[in-house]
């Protein structure tokens, strides 16, 4: 699909979310993901986050305009799978976590990604002004590296933390820390910047996790490159001794 299409359809749902939303508390609504960046590839969904009031009920809200992007899924959506996930302005504060990206993922870790994502309605926002700030390098290694091995120890048993198509990106999330720290890394948060500047490491697992990214995975993709990944998660829990 051309980027035209694509732009339209964005358009579209912005205007669907900010009906629904904008009266019971919506303050900002950003296009976060990879769907308009250089990182995109055939499987891209359209991810959306808003910014939102203390009583704004997040869990309530999200679910009920999730069910109905699922039910409009071709006619308002384009037959992208849409997703909106919302912050209290209260929780980007340290106020109590009360939806699921700041229960479950944690706001100190996304905080240096907000300012690159695209703001599509509602008032300017300057995140830095915040509580909330970038968690320390080494806190989100240890961090991403749970994840990576919880996820491998649940596929061991034919469960799944979560879909299948993630874990490559866990696994570049962990190779990016380790770029900041070793290898004089800008942060930003695109994969394809990562790769990169990994271009001289022939070897190193950022191209292989960013291939399985670009591909339909099976959990025999997984069995494949986890032998690979535990090798890393060795190598970074031994360069994680140097890190302050």
């Amino acid at each position: 699909m051309n980027d035209k299409k694509l732009k339209k359809i964005i358009n579209n749902i912005t205007e669907f979310t900010v009906k629904e939303l904008k009266y019971k508390g919506l303050i900002s609504l950003y296009l976060s993901g990879t769907i308009l960046t250089k990182d995109r590839v055939k499987l891209s969904d359209i991810d959306l986050f808003g910014i939102v009031s203390p009583d704004f009920d997040i869990i309530k809200e999200e679910n009920k305009i999730n069910s109905d992007f699922e039910k409009k899924s071709k006619i308002l959506c384009g037959g992208f799978e849409t997703r909106f996930r919302a912050i209290g302005i209260d929780e980007l504060n340290k106020g109590k976590p009360r939806g699921v990206i700041a229960k479950y993922i944690g706001l100190d870790i996304l905080i240096k990604q907000f300012p690159f994502f695209k703001k599509l309605w509602g008032k300017d926002l300057d995140f830095s002004k915040f509580k909330v700030k970038p968690i320390k390098p080494k806190q989100e290694a240890k961090i991403h590296i749970k994840t990576i091995e919880l996820f491998l120890k649940k596929l061991k048993k034919g469960e799944e933390l979560f879909p299948i198509q993630n874990f490559p990106k866990s696994v570049l999330f962990l190779a990016r820390v380790e770029a900041e720290k070793d290898y004089n890394f800008k942060f930003t948060p695109y994969y394809v910047d990562l790769e990169k500047h990994f271009v001289k490491q022939k070897g190193h697992i950022v191209h292989k996790a960013m291939k399985l990214r670009k591909k339909k995975l099976k959990r025999k993709d997984i069995l494949d490159f986890k032998d690979d990944v535990k090798q890393y998660i060795k190598h970074i829990k031994k360069r994680m001794k140097k890190w302050k």
